[in-house]
């Protein structure tokens, strides 16, 4: 009897180590390109046009008014085609410097990120396309939870002149999206 269970033991042990070595081998990394993330503020001489974006795959849903954004070109909402072909949504707003960015733009970008991102129409600094920028939570997720509203962008980046906000699963993935998507400009 005891040799029998050795036998079972030494087959499963056998088992168990080729499922977990097939496992650790074949898993893939998920994320676009090589992983390399850029700063949150980075190629401050750069100068970008929407057309830039649009030349390396950036598709357009809606481009807003912003007249009642201090000093923006533009605000475009749209998607990206990562290295997975898999579409990732994006809102890319230009100004006509980095500085301008930085001193005008940033602030209505934190409002609308995040965990405790301002989804409100009627709290928020900047009310055109907000609804963009809203998300349902995962469908896995049950209650309440299900139903829940949260923010679509968790990220962002000042890449020269363009300020662009990023979705993802989570930050780290927003991160890598916002990298993913801007430095393809530069290729």
């Amino acid at each position: 009897m005891q040799t029998f269970l050795m036998k079972i033991n030494k087959k499963n042990f056998i088992l168990i180590a080729i499922i977990i070595l097939i496992l650790g081998c074949g898993q893939e990394d998920i994320s676009d390109s090589e992983n390399t993330q850029i700063e949150k503020i980075t190629n401050e001489s750069a100068v970008y046009t929407i057309d830039d974006f649009k030349n390396i795959g950036f598709k357009i849903n809606k481009e807003y008014d912003v007249s009642e954004l201090d000093s923006a070109q533009g605000v475009w909402f749209g998607f990206w085609k990562n290295n997975l072909n898999k579409p990732v949504d994006y809102e890319i707003r230009i100004y006509p410097s980095q500085q301008l960015a930085l001193n005008k733009g940033v602030v209505f970008v934190e409002e609308v990120i995040g965990d405790n991102a301002v989804l409100k129409k009627s709290t928020s600094s900047w009310k055109e396309g907000i609804q963009d920028r809203r998300s349902r939570n995962n469908s896995s997720m049950s209650g309440s939870e299900a139903n829940s509203v949260r923010a679509k962008y968790l990220d962002y980046v000042v890449y020269g002149n363009a300020i662009v906000l990023c979705s993802g699963l989570d930050l780290s993935y927003a991160a890598q999206n916002c990298s993913d998507l801007v430095l393809s400009l530069e290729n």
